[in-house]
């Protein structure tokens, strides 16, 4: 099935609000639909579920974790992504590699927890080990005599399946191409270009992390994204952002068709600060972009708040219909890493922790709400939603949902 509501193919103009600030053109107009864009079923059913981790999440470049994460040569660190399992590995020559999980003999996952190890990694069945680059090191009796080996070509055809993988922002992406283990995925650039541009002016080389945190989250990841995507419920469910006035100041941006969001112009001076102590910046910031603030959302899964002092990251991963993992991460520049920041730093990162926790009442009740039959029948507003709109277009188109 396919969609009848057309996603966002590049970035697009829209109207001027009252207040001065972009509306863009989308799906909605200023009538009320009584259709909701996605059914209520895709939040709530397991068939559909797993039908977007193959549509969604197994066919493009996905947020899959942190470089952080395995920070020393020989740290390994299991993801899933998809509902397939994964290994991330840094290797002796500090490159981040990403594999499937799987022994070559016999399949079996070569470990559930993270892990560090000293030049290879083991799998516990028959004891073939590979090297940090993926490549077999050695099958022992592999021809059923003692100190034998298979041959080099053999050897070299059976190393550990890599995946596409590229580092960013202190993130690490990978593209599963549909499930094609011989599929050549196109470069993330071609993905993240648009966003480079618009932040060209941050040194993403001079991110250092401050805290990471997760939360177990009892909603469907949708509808993390489209609580991320809201920028109408600030005022009435995070008062410490600032005045109605400010919390409201918000420019609608479609960077690009996978790359969404919104972006206060005037957002760092007119809300609330968050540390009483000023953090350097993050690269050569021009003096117009100091107060800006842009939260975008890299489709499916990235969550990203940028100010000129410090960078969030939400990446998420669903475990079920009704279940989420997110992982938090805040980012400085290096020059805030020594101690004389740390009151500043320990402030900005409760706040951040703060506004998030506001939002989890929120979101087990939207799940529970997709529970409905009404569920099937809201009506997203013009003159808010049009961002939540291009995003529910894209999931429908992507998933083939008809609404």
């Amino acid at each position: 099935m396919s969609t009848d509501v057309d996603a966002p193919t590049t970035a697009r103009p829209g109207t001027v609000s009252g207040s001065g600030n972009v509306i863009v053109s989308g799906p909605l107009d200023d009538r009320p639909s009584g259709r909701a864009i996605l059914p209520a079923r895709s939040y709530t059913g397991r068939a559909e579920f797993d039908h977007e981790q193959q549509a969604i999440f197994s066919s493009g470049w996905v947020w899959a974790g942190f470089t952080h994460w395995v920070a020393a040569p020989g740290d390994v660190k299991p993801l899933t992504v998809g509902g397939r399992p994964l290994l991330m590995m840094r290797g002796d020559d500090e490159v981040v590699r990403v594999f499937h999980n799987a022994c070559r003999h016999r399949g079996m996952a070569l470990t559930e927890e993270p892990i560090q190890v000293t030049k290879r990694i083991q799998c516990a069945y028959h004891c073939w080990s590979y090297n940090l680059d993926g490549s077999l090191a050695v099958a022992p009796h592999y021809k059923r005599e003692r100190r034998t080996s298979p041959d080099t070509e053999v050897k070299d055809a059976l190393g550990l399946l890599p995946v596409a993988s590229e580092s960013w922002a202190g993130m690490v992406f990978v593209n599963l191409m549909g499930g094609d283990l011989d599929a050549v995925a196109p470069p993330l650039a071609d993905l993240l270009a648009p966003l480079q541009q618009r932040w060209a002016h941050i040194d993403m080389d001079r991110l250092h992390l401050t805290q990471e945190r997760p939360f177990d989250i009892d909603a469907n990841w949708k509808l993390v994204v489209e609580n991320f995507l809201d920028f109408y419920h600030l005022p009435f469910i995070h008062p410490q952002v600032g005045s109605v006035a400010a919390s409201l100041d918000v420019d609608d941006v479609v960077v690009d068709s996978e790359i969404l969001g919104g972006c206060y112009p005037r957002g760092a001076a007119g809300k609330a600060a968050k540390t009483d102590q000023p953090l350097p910046w993050l690269g050569d910031v021009p003096a117009e972009m100091l107060e800006r603030q842009d939260i975008f959302c890299v489709f499916p899964n990235a969550l990203l708040f940028l100010e000129a002092d410090w960078f969030q990251v939400i990446g998420f991963e669903p475990i079920a219909p009704d279940r989420t993992v997110e992982h938090m991460a805040v980012f400085v520049d290096r020059a805030a890493g020594n101690e004389d920041f740390a009151p500043a730093l320990k402030r900005l990162c409760e706040v951040l922790y703060e506004v998030n926790e506001q939002d989890l009442p929120i979101l087990h009740k939207l799940q529970a709400g997709r529970h409905s039959p009404g569920s099937d029948r809201t009506s997203l507003v013009s003159y808010w939603d049009q961002i939540t709109a291009h995003f529910q277009a894209l999931v429908a188109r992507r998933a083939g949902y008809s609404g």
